[in-house]
């Protein structure tokens, strides 16, 4: 798994980190603050206006802790990805999601992709903040058939022609509602949603009929 390369600003709010995969750069905020959320959906809305031809396609995933809270634990973490511009929300730290989250997670015009998603919408409407989705599809189902029971590395690889990026198990099971996430953690998180967000453009999944 590619590694971070360079932390480019860092406050007690906010992180700002450069995730290489394959020689893209992606630019990954990690936050708990609203503000950062607002400013971040606000800039995703403006430049999709601004540069794509097509209705705007979101990488999405949600990772949570198990163990904690009981058999069923909440979401600890939602990420969001467009293009290169991935955002890492600890919702376990938020004091409160600002209205634009809800409102940007709830627009019909949106496609929200994840991967072996069909605990997301559940995990994210039991957090704290009761969060909710209008329009979540599973990358999968817009593969060749062969590929709807392959690993998340497989996939990548048959598809985009990567190797190596996978989802590391022993990540997954850690613990998502720490402070501040490890390097491993916020390399597998960015990577997930990046990879969801470039399939579902090159899939198109907004031709998906509701």
């Amino acid at each position: 798994m590619a590694r971070i390369r360079r932390r480019t600003r860092k406050h007690h709010f906010n992180e700002e980190h450069h995730v290489d995969f394959f020689g893209e750069r992606l630019i990954v905020t990690v936050t708990h603050t609203p503000s950062v959320i607002r400013r971040w959906i606000h800039s995703i809305r403006f430049f999709n206006r601004l540069r794509s031809s097509h209705p705007l396609v979101v990488g999405l995933g949600v990772q949570w802790t198990p163990g904690r809270s009981g058999s069923d634990p909440p979401a600890d973490i939602l990420q969001l990805c467009v293009g290169i511009r991935c955002l890492i929300i600890q919702l376990s730290h938020c004091k409160y999601v600002p209205d634009i989250l809800r409102s940007f997670l709830e627009d019909r015009t949106i496609t929200f992709v994840g991967f072996w998603n069909n605990q997301d919408e559940h995990k994210l409407e039991r957090s704290h903040h009761r969060l909710e989705i209008w329009r979540l599809v599973d990358i999968r189902d817009y593969l060749p058939t062969w590929l709807w029971k392959c690993s998340f590395e497989r996939i990548v690889e048959e598809c985009l022609g990567h190797q190596g990026v996978r989802k590391d198990e022993e990540i997954r099971r850690s613990n998502w509602g720490a402070r501040s996430l490890s390097d491993d953690q916020i390399v597998q998180a960015s990577h997930d949603v990046f990879v969801c967000c470039k399939l579902g453009v090159k899939e198109r999944v907004w031709k998906m009929r509701a």
